[in-house]
């Protein structure tokens, strides 16, 4: 994740500047991080999962609501605020009282990996994701290879992960109990 930290700041300032900007801003405790933009297949990985999640929840009948990475997902207890690559929320949507543009539990978390940014979404922003006891999965989608790494939550602190490797596999979603085909994710990327 290419960031650049601005100095030290309230979560106030940190919403005034998100009002006054077209520049995507993260909420790391305190500092704010500008968000760098993404590459095409960033973008097109994004948008494919927003369709087939929303597509397979229809085929399912399912509830739930699919989100794309303009909506922020707020961590109260630590005092984080992210942009997820997409999201799903299957109960009613709760918002941060601090930040009503913010969603407090998210179901399903995706995360598309870059160089810049795998460690970070893999180690720390993974840590903080799961303080979110809603959350009951969390997806990591490759951008270099048609590969994608599913942590289910068994338990509180409990997660079992499950990787799909290959435009043939299938992706299952526990949580939603959804079948997504990997081709599907990746149509129209260039690996």
């Amino acid at each position: 994740m290419a960031e650049k930290s601005l100095s030290q700041s309230t979560y106030e300032a940190y919403l005034v500047l998100e009002a006054e900007s077209n520049t995507k801003y993260e909420y790391h405790n305190g500092f704010i991080v500008a968000m760098a933009g993404g590459t095409p297949a960033h973008s097109q990985i994004g948008a494919n999962v927003n369709w087939a999640v929303t597509n397979a929840l229809m085929e399912n009948a399912q509830p739930c609501r699919v989100y794309n990475s303009d909506l922020k997902v707020r961590i109260e207890s630590i005092n984080r605020t992210y942009y997820p690559d997409a999201s799903v929320g299957c109960d009613e949507p709760t918002f941060s009282e601090k930040d009503p543009q913010a969603l407090t539990n998210p179901t399903i978390i995706f995360e598309v990996l870059s160089k810049s940014n795998e460690g970070f979404d893999r180690g720390t922003k993974f840590h903080h994701y799961r303080q979110l006891t809603s959350l009951k999965e969390y997806v990591l989608l490759s951008q270099t290879e048609p590969t994608v790494d599913v942590y289910f939550r068994k338990d509180l602190n409990l997660w079992e992960t499950t990787t799909y490797q290959g435009m043939q596999d299938h992706v299952h979603l526990k949580s939603i109990d959804c079948t997504i085909p990997v081709q599907a994710l990746y149509r129209m990327v260039s690996l």
